[in-house]
């Protein structure tokens, strides 16, 4: 079960760690950086171009889809209104058992910040906030959210970069837990929309570097 579990995380892991929108991802050097196999590699592809992470060109193989900057506002305008609306609608007070669970992904994600271990950063990220939002009990407004963060999984590593942006993600997350321990429900509000800026600003921010003023922002 946990070869099964590591396979997992490796094919969800390959277009992620992959920071450049246009990259070539070559299959070999996939399977060298994350010591997995050619099938892995290619599975991991074939899923990432059904969610649209990954483009396919004729003669030229799979490259790291780009989203130009317009695409990336509205996504995270979305984003933001959908997880202030989780926040808003979970049910406090929050189990302990819960509020336990996302104490140990606050502090495993504080740890790999902490190693450098990037792909660790992201995963631990990404399951506290699924934690999180899950505990509004909605499976319609939890399945839209899930499905808007697959769309910018490569996005996040532009942030992550930043020594102060790691540092304010995991301030974020401990306020996060402190304002459900309290069911302060504004606070979680509040931390909901500013945790979500620093990721698509760091990408547009890169983006126009790489191929100039966007005249669709």
């Amino acid at each position: 079960m946990r070869q099964n579990d590591d396979s997992q995380r490796r094919r969800g892991g390959t277009v992620p760690a992959a920071r450049h929108p246009r990259e070539r991802l070559v299959e070999q050097d996939l399977c060298d950086r994350f010591n997995t196999h050619r099938a892995d590699v290619r599975l991991a592809l074939f899923e990432l171009e059904k969610k649209g992470i990954v483009q396919r060109i004729p003669n030229r193989g799979a490259i790291v889809r780009d989203l130009t900057p317009r695409e990336v506002m509205d996504i995270y305008a979305v984003r933001e209104e959908l997880e202030v609306m989780a926040a808003r609608i979970l049910p406090f007070p929050v189990d302990e058992t819960e509020l336990a669970k996302l104490d140990q992904l606050q502090r495993q994600h504080s740890a790999a910040i902490d190693n450098e271990d990037m792909l660790t950063v992201f995963y631990t990220n990404l399951y506290f906030h699924q934690a999180l939002f899950g505990l509004c009990g909605n499976p319609c407004l939890i399945e839209t959210i899930r499905q808007l963060e697959q769309k910018v999984y490569g996005i996040r590593f532009y942030a992550n970069a930043f020594p102060e942006a790691l540092n304010q993600a995991r301030r974020d997350h401990l306020e996060m837990v402190m304002a459900l321990r309290a069911a302060r429900r504004n606070d979680l509000i509040a931390l909901a929309r500013s945790h979500l800026k620093p990721s698509p600003q760091a990408y547009i921010r890169a983006y126009e570097r790489r191929f100039g003023p966007s005249t669709q922002v």
